[in-house]
């Protein structure tokens, strides 16, 4: 403080006193010496920085039970170590809703204040530095901008010691990555710090022990729970149906739930059935999920655009390509196969966007995309990528497919008949991704897992004019098809197989195809489909000159179901001459087993036998394990109606073993059934229930009409 006394003053007095008023006092005249008392300084209030919670904040029980348990109210007080918890997830997910709502929860438990950080990781402006977060964070907990060092490690040291004794809440929101986070965590504190990030912060993890919560979506459920929250419940009430859409249009992602919701309470007129119908798919949808007053943090693609514009070109290349793939997730390899490149380049692509939260691992080696994701990632490949370059994506991977279920069929050895394609062919992927077989478990297996995909491949394979690899997957699919999913997913996959090679105008291919689409009527017991598509196979294949002998064995199989059994001996004669000229034993052995149910319905009993003698011995000589079982099963059955019950049982227990060994699901209910048949005759009941009831666990798990005849002898205990 300056008092001066000009010159108009009468003692022409001039005096300068530095400091506040608090130090300072004026006096004509001083006797004695001068004291000044301080006055006590008053005391900051703490900060209380936290934005306000989340309206509607639905769902999250067991995250928050988990966050719960880091701060226990008996020791909140007496702790000295800081407790760290980071949330992660996606773009959307709701990481900074949840940490604002737990932090308001406990935030009168630290009598300290609170502390709020928006790091701008994933913003659209560039991400607030440790110096300047710092500096933010000294001036909240009273340190006058003046006193602030200007080196990093200077704030960091001031920083931790004055939280080092602060019972505080202190949310670090929106971090880039660990090393973007890092400066700001306490060293020793009786503090909580909560950090979100899209990155999995996985260097916190290993280096200062952090405990991580990943967000994933909400649940069905808790999506529709948020939207009545927001929209009204009775509204919601009103339409389930059209509720549950919506929530999963909206990938249950709770930004875009959210903004759903505000839509439809902004026009409370609208049907959400009608809602469901503006937000569509791709593009369309992103556009939908946006607010209407131009705020980017509340449109879906502009959020996701803040993650998706840090990634290095090779990540944000394979974010792109993988959004062109219609399959639900991807493996390593395929992916490697999709962008062409090697299978370690691959790893850190994919680990790299898993670890944003642009992609979910779901495996050791597996990753998925939520559905707006996949809509987004679509988006900028179509917005980034040249045309042919997506198309030459799509066909490695469609390849690669194509060539891997090839070589799994083959191990399952099932399918008989000409091949669908060389082996040779130089569109044969790189040896790098090929996938190694050792057993039919493991080929049964990969073909389990990738199923899914492998339908969509076929569907999408045709969708783009990919017709020659639209026909032959679900060619090379058929001895997965047979031994485990003998369901309508065969027919489907067939008939579009079919319109490919007429659009190809491929006849040969057409008369395989159609021969594979009688093999899926036949499994899925529609016996007249099956001969109807055996009859056209035969007459195409004759009409291009084909060897017909494996379609005059499909066509007699299908003529015995029919009840045509002279026809079905005269088709199968010929058959078994055409192995003959061609030494083709596979053919004669398949040719003989159906031979026996013709001479068995014409009375024949006596050749039923020997030709089912004949195909054993040929199926035995061969390694031929699943023939092996189909001839098992046909004399477990002559000999049922024979009356040789024991026999019958025998040659059943041998055909289950041998079923269960190739994993022929409905070749095991077969032979359950007969099984239980004998069983029931010999009058052992129990045995004979115990039979039937897996028999028909297995035809009601693959939908199959056989059920109805197992479900009624296991009703009434006996054969029928």
């Amino acid at each position: 403080m300056t008092d001066r006394v000009g010159p108009q003053s009468s003692g022409g007095t001039h005096n300068d006193f530095p400091g506040t008023a608090d130090v300072v006092v004026q006096s004509g005249q001083v006797l004695g010496g001068v004291h000044f008392h301080h006055a006590a300084s008053r005391a900051a209030p703490p900060p209380r920085q936290l934005p306000p919670g989340p309206t509607h904040f639905t769902g999250r029980g067991t995250e928050l039970a988990r966050l719960a348990a880091l701060v226990e109210p008996s020791d909140t007080q007496a702790r000295r170590t800081v407790v760290i918890s980071a949330l992660a997830g996606a773009a959307g997910v709701g990481k900074t809703a949840l940490a604002l709502h737990w932090a308001h929860t406990v935030s009168g438990r630290f009598p300290d204040g609170d502390l709020y950080i928006n790091l701008q990781g994933y913003d659209a402006g560039p991400p607030l530095s440790a110096h300047q977060a710092l500096e933010q964070a000294l001036v909240s907990l009273g340190v006058a901008p003046a006193g602030i060092p200007h080196g990093l490690d200077a704030r960091v040291g001031l920083y931790r010691t004055l939280v080092s004794s602060r019972h505080m809440v202190i949310v670090l929101d929106n971090a880039r990555d660990a090393a973007h986070v890092r400066p700001l965590l306490p060293g020793t504190s009786p503090s909580l710090v909560l950090v979100t990030s899209r990155s999995r912060l996985a260097g916190l993890v290993a280096r200062e022990g952090i405990q991580r919560i990943v967000l994933d979506a909400l649940t069905p459920d808790e999506a529709v729970e948020l939207l009545g929250s927001v929209i009204g419940r009775q509204r919601v009430d009103q339409e389930p149906a059209a509720s549950a859409e919506l929530a999963a249009r909206c990938a249950y992602l709770p930004l875009a739930l959210r903004i759903a919701a505000e839509q439809a309470a902004a026009r409370p007129g609208l049907s959400l059935r009608a809602l469901v119908a503006e937000l569509g798919h791709g593009s369309t949808r992103l556009d939908a999920l946006a607010t209407y007053d131009g705020d980017e943090t509340t449109a879906v693609r502009e959020v996701f655009s803040w993650s998706y514009r840090h990634l290095p070109p090779t990540a944000a290349r394979t974010f792109r390509l993988l959004g062109l793939f219609g399959g639900p997730d991807i493996s390593v390899t395929a992916a490697a196969a999709l962008t062409g490149c090697t299978p370690a380049q691959a790893i850190r692509d994919l680990a790299r966007l898993a670890g944003l939260h642009l992609l979910e691992a779901v495996g050791n080696d597996r990753y998925r995309f939520h559905d707006l994701l996949r809509d987004y990632a679509h988006e900028r490949s179509t917005a980034e990528d040249d045309e042919n370059d997506c198309r030459a994506a799509l066909r490695r991977l469609f390849t690669w497919y194509l060539f891997t279920t090839e070589s799994a069929g083959t191990v399952l050895g099932v399918r008989q008949g000409p091949a669908p394609f060389d082996a040779t062919s130089g569109d044969r992927p790189d040896p790098a991704l090929e996938i190694p077989f050792p057993s039919r478990e493991a080929a049964a297996d990969w073909c389990e897992t990738e199923f899914l995909n492998l339908l969509a491949t076929c569907r999408q394979a045709a969708d783009i004019g990919e017709d020659v690899i639209a026909w032959q997957l679900p060619v090379a699919l058929r001895s997965f098809f047979q031994l485990r999913r003998p369901t309508t997913d065969w027919v489907s996959a067939a008939e579009a197989a079919l319109a490919a090679t007429r659009r190809l105008g491929d006849r040969r291919a057409e008369a395989m195809v159609l021969r594979n689409l009688a093999a899926a009527h036949f499994y899925g017991g529609r016996y007249q489909e099956n001969l109807r598509y055996n009859q056209e196979a035969l007459e195409v294949c004759r009409a291009i000159g084909e060897e017909e002998g494996w379609f005059l064995n499909s066509l007699g199989d299908s003529l015995v179901l029919a009840g045509r059994f002279e026809e079905a001996v005269d088709c199968l004669g010929r058959a078994l001459a055409a192995a003959e000229r061609t030494s083709d034993a596979a053919l004669a052995a398949h040719s003989l087993e159906n031979l026996a149910p013709a001479y068995r319905a014409l009375g024949r009993h006596e050749e039923a036998v020997a030709a089912l003698r004949e195909a054993l011995d040929i199926f035995r000589d061969s390694g031929r394990t699943f023939g092996e079982g189909l001839v098992l099963d046909k004399l477990a059955d002559l000999h049922l109606a024979l009356g040789l019950f024991d026999e019958a049982m025998d040659f059943s227990t041998q055909a289950l073993a041998l079923h269960e060994e190739v994993g022929n699901r409905l070749g095991e209910a077969t032979a359950l059934d007969v099984l239980a048949q004998a069983c029931a005759s010999k009058g052992r009941h129990g045995d004979a229930q115990a039979h039937w009831r897996r028999a028909l666990a297995i035809l009601a798990d693959l939908d199959h009409p056989d059920a109805a005849g197992v479900r009624e002898r296991l009703r009434n205990g006996s054969a029928i």
